[in-house]
């Protein structure tokens, strides 16, 4: 449930930072999702947690997801992420050719998923304390461009399942 540092984040204005120097009380641009009308962007959002190693390295396994562009996402194999049919999926469980929605609302297609050890600091942020199941509150967040869990929405439903059964009503 984390990402490498240096991934960039969306924050309001239009601008971004790398994850690591996302503080609490900082802000950062969110977005929902619901059947209904699909992804959203929502209220920028007061960060209260923000934890990861810093610029210390740490050796684990992760996940590299290559999409268009030349673009990628460097995660853990728990990390969620949002996909075209309003599911949010595990890293781990992606191949070439899913579909991901990206900040624009677009999705673009997965070109390669590497798993390998990576030596890298890892950081992850969230909007809530509580774990939650809503993807209408401001849990999705963007990260390198694709949209993504928050902390305390990749801890919201058990791991066990390739897809979650998320309430995107």
């Amino acid at each position: 449930m984390s990402l490498v540092i240096n991934t960039i984040v969306a924050i309001p204005n239009n601008k971004t930072v790398a994850i690591q120097y996302i503080a609490i009380g900082d802000k950062v641009e969110t977005f929902n999702y619901s059947t209904q009308s699909g992804l959203s962007k929502g209220n920028p959002l007061i960060v209260k947690m923000s934890n990861g190693t810093g610029n210390t390295p740490i050796s684990q396994n992760m996940i590299n997801i290559r999409f268009g562009n030349n673009s990628s996402l460097i995660c853990s194999p728990d990390q969620k992420i949002l996909t075209e049919n309003g599911k949010l999926k595990m890293a781990k469980h992606f191949m070439p050719n899913d579909n991901i929605f990206l900040a624009d609302g677009s999705t673009t297609k997965i070109e390669m998923v590497v798993m390998g050890n990576y030596q890298e600091g890892i950081h992850m942020i969230s909007t809530s304390l509580n774990p939650t199941t809503s993807l209408k509150h401001g849990n999705l967040f963007c990260a390198n461009g694709i949209i993504v869990a928050d902390y305390a929405l990749n801890l919201g439903e058990p791991d066990n399942d390739e897809l979650t059964g998320l309430n995107p009503e």
